[in-house]
């Protein structure tokens, strides 16, 4: 099966993360070819060494149009149609382990469209962040990035790309589907935030970034107090080792390094707020 990954990263620094080379190394034997798609830099001429040895491609954009902006940019460049399947994958998750399960359950789906998780907000959709397309829809779903193009505005790259192309597929009659299906979650955040701790147990391999790194948008927050969301990135790393084997993980340590006291300050402002929030909350429901 002939096989290519579009993965998609945004950093600024001269190396590449040490959670995206082991992203990377891992999905290597699940595609014949891997883009590297990221912002222009220059970087270290270790990382330079570090793609070439493993057969990885770079391919600079301007970023723009956030991932599915890169996605479109790259399948501009590469003849997808003469592929098997096609991967669109970023980074904003950082991969556990081996994805060894997900493309076992892969091989025995029937799906056109698929990827790790599935999503009812809004309305039925496959979560962006690790997308398969089968050979069926590959010219489908080329055509749709082709005439929707470059999108910048966030709302409108979710509305028409994340959740308008599952509708689109579904309304074609593509099958649609996840390994990690939330079918039962009826929340109105991303089930990969809130169900974190259930999907790990089930032996998904990812956890969102922002919970590692805490690296939410400013206007994220409200929502997380609201929705009593654990913050302290400590509380997952250890559910994680207790939920796996240590041997075959991602090595924590090298991440942890990248905390601050930037992050203990936004701790214990989220404490705050969230204190502040119950007050308030008890208030209101007091008066009534």
């Amino acid at each position: 099966m002939k096989s290519i990954c579009f993965f998609s990263s945004y950093f600024n620094q001269p190396i590449i993360p040490y959670y995206i080379r082991f992203y990377l190394d891992n999905l290597s034997p699940f595609f014949t070819k891997i883009i590297f798609i990221t912002n222009q830099k220059v970087l270290h001429t270790d990382d330079y060494s570090y793609l070439e040895k493993n057969n990885i491609e770079l391919l600079y954009v301007v970023n723009e149009g956030w991932d599915f902006g890169m996605w479109y940019k790259a399948l501009k460049l590469y003849d997808v149609k003469n592929y098997d399947r096609v991967g669109l994958i970023n980074d904003s998750c950082i991969l556990l382990e081996k994805p060894t399960h997900f493309f076992n359950w892969l091989e025995k789906s029937e799906d056109d469209y698929c990827g790790m998780v599935d999503s009812n907000a809004i309305s039925y959709h496959i979560q962006s962040y690790f997308v398969i397309i089968n050979k069926r829809a590959i010219a489908e779903v080329y055509n749709y990035f082709m005439q929707n193009g470059l999108i910048i505005n966030i709302k409108n790259v979710i509305y028409t790309y994340e959740i308008g192309l599952s509708s689109y597929l579904l309304n074609k009659g593509y099958k649609l589907g996840a390994c990690y299906s939330t079918n039962d979650y009826k929340g109105e955040y991303s089930p990969t935030f809130l169900m974190a701790l259930s999907l790990i147990k089930k032996g998904f391999p990812l956890i969102k970034k922002k919970i590692i790194f805490t690296s939410y948008r400013k206007d994220e927050y409200l929502t997380l107090i609201r929705m009593k969301f654990k913050l302290n990135p400590k509380y997952y790393i250890n559910f994680i080792k207790e939920n796996r084997n240590k041997i075959d993980i991602i090595d924590f340590d090298k991440l942890e390094v990248n905390y601050n006291l930037n992050f203990y300050l936004k701790l214990s402002l989220y404490k705050i707020a969230f204190t502040v929030y119950q007050i308030i909350r008890e208030f209101k429901i007091k008066r009534t």
